[in-house]
């Protein structure tokens, strides 16, 4: 008997940490990621404009988060979401572009946000776990790049739908099997 009821609270104790890690990833979603993809849609409704296109030729390639936040230039020669009026999203990081998160080992992750273009494919995509598409540190552990694919895409495949691994270590098919490992990821914008 000590030991079943040994083993249940053993198994309470498991269940309890994956309910909490699930909680703040979609949090990181929910507060972070998913609010960059709201501020990039709402600056696109309010100016015609691609958020971070500082070459105003409708591609993103911002070079910084305070460019994505003020623009550039004065008056500005593009414009970034607060000159517009909008609010950068809550982040527990240096700056709004950057969310600090913990992996399942404990190692502290900055998560960077920045918005490019895809030359090959045509379309402009949110850069998840990096500041800069060529020579950024990835920074995005595998197990959180995981969940957030789950979130957006329905399932956990790096290859294929909206939210894909974008770092040369990136799996064939899928997201690394060591969870803290550090890769960027892909959102394709809708414009």
């Amino acid at each position: 008997i000590v030991l079943i009821i040994i083993g249940i609270i053993l198994g309470a104790v498991v269940k309890g940490k994956d309910l909490i890690r699930g909680a703040e990833q979609k949090k990181v979603y929910s507060k972070f990621i998913g609010a960059w993809k709201t501020s990039y849609l709402s600056f696109y409704d309010r100016t015609g404009k691609i958020l971070g296109d500082e070459n105003l030729d409708g591609k993103a390639n911002s070079t910084s988060c305070d460019h994505l936040l003020n623009g550039e230039g004065d008056p500005p020669t593009y414009y970034g979401i607060n000159t517009v009026g909008l609010t950068p999203p809550t982040t527990n990081g240096a700056d709004a572009c950057t969310y600090v998160y913990t992996d399942k080992d404990g190692g502290r992750h900055e998560v960077k946000i920045t918005f490019a273009y895809d030359t090959t494919n045509k379309f402009n995509f949110m850069l998840v776990g990096s500041d800069k598409i060529t020579g950024g540190t990835p920074d995005l552990p595998s197990e959180l790049g995981m969940a957030l694919d789950t979130i957006i895409d329905g399932e956990a495949n790096g290859a294929s739908g909206d939210f894909v691994c974008y770092s040369p270590t990136c799996g064939q098919d899928d997201w690394d099997t060591d969870p803290t490992k550090d890769l960027a990821a892909a959102w394709k914008m809708e414009f």
